[in-house]
């Protein structure tokens, strides 16, 4: 029973001979077949399965890889079994063929991504599937000569029904009809304008093997594991590839999110990148000032202000000493300007909608001095790939999230959120009744509400570090 469940680590994007599955098969055999197995035998045995089960059962709760050997400040430690004692109960209890799936994450994503990871494992397994070769872009209405290889990408991954009817007038070569909208499902699931046309961008998409796809599935197996169990209240997830936000009531039966929100996450230029962490939402913030880090300072404010005298006035900031939320404001002489390059005082914006952080913020304080805030450069929601921050979260609809995060107080009714953001005499703290927690995470691949799988571009490249750190071998190292 034991070397059947590491027999069967594939499916949960592990590797059987990590774990001695198939040697534990062979000797399982040999002694089996052996009337009079030599002890030495059956003591190698017994050890070998032990460690496998052991391994593989530390796999799947917190991952292979510690993510702190990767920059990201999730601690696995409190999720980690005391193995011998779950082993013992299993035994006592007639659940050793459960083993595995009761060490395994909770989250219905998990389930999701396992039931995803099959399918496209067999489509790696089918090397009928035709690449699309196109050497200009194609629109709805044109010819298209690769109409039939296009239809099968599209079918064997979801996005054209197989009994659609995708001709026109007779002419199976002309892209319109039934194919057009899968393309657009096949971009909204990629990450893409939603265009429907066949440029450069899609068609790479579109050719991407399942066996890479695959690939970034394992990895989101490998990341889903590492994210702390919550507890029964609310948590919130930011997905930084998919530029979205989840938030949940609790984490529920269907494991849906109470409701998804676009975001802009920070560029993916090193040094602006949005970090990977957990911590808890502990206060917001209307009307916030914004307060002008060191780093913006030093490459951007300060030598903007040394080109143009009215800089500071044309953007609503001022120069202020001692707390930046709440020190008083000095004359932005040049003898105080020099002291901002000295770091003896600093630089903030003023309350109101052309603050950068908008009308509100939300804090859980972290050493990367990162949190998610309002912004009124709102365009840039309706673009699909969206890293245009210097690293702090910006929320597509701050009013909606800060209802949501204050719904614990009866006195925040959404009028008086509303309210506060935008006709606020200054800026006001509102601690939360109870701590939010909040995941800022990474990953590809996903599984949506509705089942359909979404793969989002590697735009910081942790993919890659993911995969060359799996690649240095085994085991997990504390």
């Amino acid at each position: 029973m034991v070397i059947e469940l590491l027999r069967g680590a594939e499916e949960r994007g592990l590797r059987s001979e990590d774990y001695d599955a198939p040697e534990l098969g062979r000797r399982f055999d040999a002694l089996s077949a052996d009337p009079r197995p030599a002890a030495h035998d059956v003591a190698w045995f017994d050890l070998a399965l032990s460690v496998g089960i052991l391994r593989h059962l530390s796999d799947v709760r917190i991952g292979r890889v510690n993510p702190r050997h990767l920059a990201v400040g999730i601690n696995v430690e409190r999720k980690k079994l005391d193995l011998a004692e779950f082993i013992r109960d299993a035994l006592e209890r007639g659940r050793v063929s459960a083993l595995v799936r009761d060490a395994e994450p909770k989250f219905v994503q998990y389930r999701n991504l396992k039931t995803i990871y099959a399918r496209y494992r067999a489509l790696a397994a089918d090397s009928t599937i035709p690449t699309l070769a196109l050497k200009h872009i194609v629109r709805p209405g044109d010819s298209l000569e690769a109409m039939p290889v296009l239809r099968r990408r599209l079918s064997v991954f979801g996005d054209l029904p197989t009994d659609a009817t995708t001709a026109i007038d007779g002419d199976t070569r002309r892209y319109t009809g039934a194919v057009v909208a899968a393309v657009a499902r096949f971009q909204e699931r990629h990450g893409l304008p939603i265009d429907s046309a066949l440029g450069p961008a899609t068609v790479a998409a579109l050719n991407v093997s399942a066996a890479r796809r695959a690939r970034q599935l394992e990895l989101a197996l490998e990341r889903i594991r590492w994210i702390p169990a919550p507890d029964a209240g609310p948590f919130v997830i930011v997905n930084v590839p998919a530029f979205e936000l989840y938030a949940y009531d609790t984490l529920g039966a269907s494991g849906v999110p109470t409701f998804t929100m676009n975001v802009v996450v920070g560029a993916a230029n090193v040094g602006r990148r949005t970090p990977m962490f957990e911590r808890d939402m502990l206060y917001a913030v209307f009307r916030p000032y914004w307060v002008i880090p060191p780093g913006i300072l030093a490459r951007e404010t300060l030598p903007a202000i040394r080109r143009s005298s009215g800089y500071l006035a044309r953007n609503d900031m001022e120069l202020y000493r001692g707390s930046g939320d709440t020190g008083p404001a000095v004359p932005a002489t040049a003898a105080n300007i020099a002291r901002v390059g000295r770091g003896e005082i600093g630089i903030r914006q003023r309350p109101g909608p052309r603050n950068s952080l908008g009308l509100v913020k939300f804090i859980f304080p972290n050493d990367h001095n990162v949190y998610m805030h309002d912004t009124p450069a709102k365009e840039l929601f309706s673009r699909a790939r969206r890293d245009f921050s210097h690293g702090c979260i910006r929320l597509e609809d701050p009013t909606r999230f800060g209802v949501w995060v204050l719904r614990d107080s009866a006195a925040w009714s959404p009028e008086r959120v509303r309210h506060a953001m935008e006709e606020g005499a200054g800026s006001q703290r509102v601690d939360l009744a109870r701590s939010l927690p909040v995941v800022i995470y990474y990953t590809t691949a996903v599984v949506r509400p509705d089942g359909a799988p979404a793969f989002y571009a590697d735009i910081y490249g942790h993919d890659a570090r993911l995969e060359r750190e799996l690649a240095t071998g085994y085991p997990y190292r504390p």
